[in-house]
């Protein structure tokens, strides 16, 4: 089978549609400091709120995968939108806590756009250039900062009343419609698509290919991880610890760590096609544990976010290298990057509790941010030793010459059949 040809068109679209995604994704990210105000909710009570949509992210990332692999990117994508569509006009009868609750879940559609997006993206090119690709891709994360900043240019400077703030719902909903039309009738699927015809249990199967399929969410965990956690949680942190203007907090700061991560992600999956992911990977998770322990010591607000911002740009590019590592060591694209997205969210949600616990039991963050230490000295570990990486072999493209019947062939004929090829 010839390889991939490229498709710019789905590249850009698919890159558009998970910008509009990421930005549903940071709403309650960019709400939670208001709703305190507005609904005298507690610190704890608006983390809680803002981890809900990466936990979810998390739980529906890998069916999407999955169903990625089985039904192709294009009905996906779209079906995705149109849901995030309607949870967003439910969100103008939102009133309870519980009813934010709900909302907040719903809207993880938008932070598990990338699970399909990475997929289609990923089914268009060869594997020399998947890094790059899926690199531009990936600069889609900037739509948390277009959420971030628009919520709160809208709540602050054009909805104004005890209630004009839920006009945001309907003006993205508007969006995501478009968006979803847009999708369905100008993208298409990558004609050769290995696992269109597979059944859903030979998909599942890769989970149960070797070690390597669950070290990969290990990895994803703390790189993408990064910019999960600090999305949710930096708002309510500088406010709370820091005293930061709400407004500033969310339409300076944290904007600019989800910009230092998506222009390093480029960078990121340029390396990892010109050199070797792991090795490349412990220098920069090394270099992530140095920073998140002076992040520990909370000296002041300078060297605080200096710390944060060193650690998304990092981030941004272990995550595309990450990401590479996906296509060159499994076929399911899909299923594995699901894992791996499920992973990555999870971590929002898990990190932005164990603060909130922190917060709450300690009267501080410095056990929290301890915690996150100990989480980049772990994949500094697996990087390094490259455990459970010894005994696989990537399915490169290594064969220089030939035509590409022969060259696929001595491929086909020199790996055995599991996906993570031992």
């Amino acid at each position: 089978m010839a390889d991939p040809p490229g498709n710019p068109k789905v590249l850009w679209i698919s890159s558009l549609a998970f910008t509009l995604g990421f930005a549903v994704w940071g709403m309650f990210a960019a709400l939670a400091p208001f709703l305190i105000k507005w609904y005298s909710f507690s610190v704890a009570q608006v983390l809680l709120l803002a981890a809900m949509e990466p936990l979810f992210a998390a739980a529906i990332s890998i069916p999407l995968g999955v169903w990625t692999d089985k039904f192709g990117g294009r009905l996906v994508f779209t079906v995705l939108l149109l849901s995030m569509t309607i949870s967003l006009f439910l969100g103008l009868y939102a009133e309870s806590y519980y009813s934010f609750l709900l909302l907040g879940t719903a809207l993880g559609l938008g932070g598990a756009s990338f699970v399909v997006g990475a997929a289609h993206v990923s089914s268009w090119y060869p594997k020399s250039k998947q890094g790059t690709a899926l690199g531009i891709f990936a600069m889609g994360n900037v739509g948390i900062t277009v959420g971030m900043m628009t919520v709160t240019f809208l709540v602050t400077r054009v909805l104004e009343g005890p209630d004009g703030w839920r006009m945001i719902f309907p003006i993205f909903a508007v969006f995501t419609l478009l968006m979803a039309l847009v999708y369905w009738f100008f993208t298409s699927d990558a004609p050769h698509q290995q696992h269109k015809g597979a059944s859903l249990g030979e998909i599942v199967s890769v989970y149960r290919s070797g070690v390597v399929v669950w070290l990969v969410p290990c990895l994803y965990w703390v790189s993408f991880g990064t910019l999960t956690f600090f999305a949710s949680f930096m708002p309510t942190y500088l406010v709370d610890r820091w005293h930061v203007d709400a407004a500033r907090g969310t339409m300076v700061y944290t904007p600019l760590l989800v910009i230092c991560v998506a222009i390093t992600r480029p960078i990121g999956g340029w390396l990892a096609d010109r050199f070797d992911v792991l090795t490349i990977l412990s220098w920069m998770f090394g270099i992530m544990i140095v920073l998140a322990l002076v992040m520990t010591m909370q000296i002041s607000l300078h060297v605080e976010l200096f710390t944060i911002y060193g650690l998304a740009l990092l981030s941004g590019a272990a995550a595309a290298a990450v990401v590479k590592l996906i296509p060159l060591y499994f076929r399911e694209v899909g299923a594995v990057s699901g894992l791996a997205k499920a992973a990555g969210a999870a971590c929002g949600f898990t990190m932005t509790m164990i603060l909130a616990a922190s917060k709450n039991l300690l009267g501080g963050y410095t056990f929290g941010f301890a915690v996150w230490v100990l989480m980049n000295a772990g994949a500094f570990y697996i990087t390094l030793s490259r455990v459970g990486f010894k005994h696989a072999t990537p399915d490169t493209e290594a064969i220089p010459s030939g035509d590409d019947t022969d060259r696929s062939r001595s491929i086909q004929t020199s790996l055995p059949p599991s996906s993570a090829r031992w």
